[in-house]
């Protein structure tokens, strides 16, 4: 098949989204043409078409079928474009299992920890997010220590490093607000080098947003939970206000 997907292949998602970016992050690294719709994460459906809700906003339309799920899109991306760019993922059976594993680690270990980090509901959770970040991030080193290469894929960017890096604009957001760095140049010296050596591809300068965009993107994220957080605690403090003055009647009826 073509290299070039052109009109045939589109993909919808919003460019501050880690899924949305992974996927433009691997087109542009095999060097497929597509055509991106950008979507209003407040509004469903802006385009007329189907757009997967919740936290996985971002689809792949090719040849008007719909392909869903950011990890799911990159293995489809490598099947359908074989020989076209580089592989994301190793042609050795047990490499890729090993790819697939450091990827998930990513998404269910390192992003929920960096969530809890971030936005966790009190002090005590935060401090558990961070910690976990922490040791997320260690492991990491010792898997780029052992691939001996560059990038986790090898000489050029792979599977892991599309995933890791479509996390770097959320990660400098972090440090920016923290102001501690997540991939510490004395405590994990190889991802220091590894984020200044994907930051440097073309591939990433042609899509990743600047760091200003993703820390007021995470600012008006933090300040719309804060407000949904009030508003919690006000329904709850108005239901135990209401409970409270049924039970005072309730105890004066009795008394009568």
């Amino acid at each position: 098949m073509a290299g070039n997907g052109g009109d045939d292949l589109k993909l919808l998602g919003t460019c501050v989204s880690p899924h949305t970016l992974r996927v433009r992050l691997a087109l542009r690294l095999k060097g497929v043409s597509y055509h991106y719709v950008e979507q209003d994460p407040k509004k469903e459906n802006t385009t007329g078409e189907l757009l997967l809700p919740g936290k996985l906003p971002v689809m792949l339309i090719h040849g008007g079928k719909p392909v869903r799920q950011s990890s799911n899109i990159l293995q489809y991306l490598d099947d359908v474009f074989a020989g076209v760019g580089p592989n994301l993922l190793p042609v050795d059976s047990y490499e890729r299992a090993v790819a697939r594993y450091w990827a998930d680690f990513i998404d269910d270990t390192l992003v929920e920890a960096m969530y809890k980090a971030a936005w966790g509901e009190t002090e005590i959770e935060k401090a558990e997010g961070k910690h976990q970040e922490a040791a997320a991030v260690v492991a990491l080193e010792g898997a780029l220590r052992e691939c001996y290469t560059p990038f986790f894929g090898g000489k050029n960017a792979g599977y892991v490093d599309v995933v890791l890096g479509s996390l770097l604009p959320w990660v400098h957001a972090t440090d920016v607000i923290r102001g501690v760095k997540t991939f510490d140049p004395v405590r994990t010296p190889l991802l220091a080098t590894w984020t200044d050596r994907f930051d440097e591809l073309k591939a990433a300068q042609s899509v990743m947003p600047d760091v200003t965009r993703a820390v007021d993107y995470a600012m008006a994220m933090s300040l719309h939970r804060s407000r949904q957080r009030k508003m919690v605690d006000g329904t709850i403090l108005w239901f135990i206000w209401v409970c409270c003055i049924a039970l005072i009647f309730y105890m004066t009826w009795m008394a009568i």
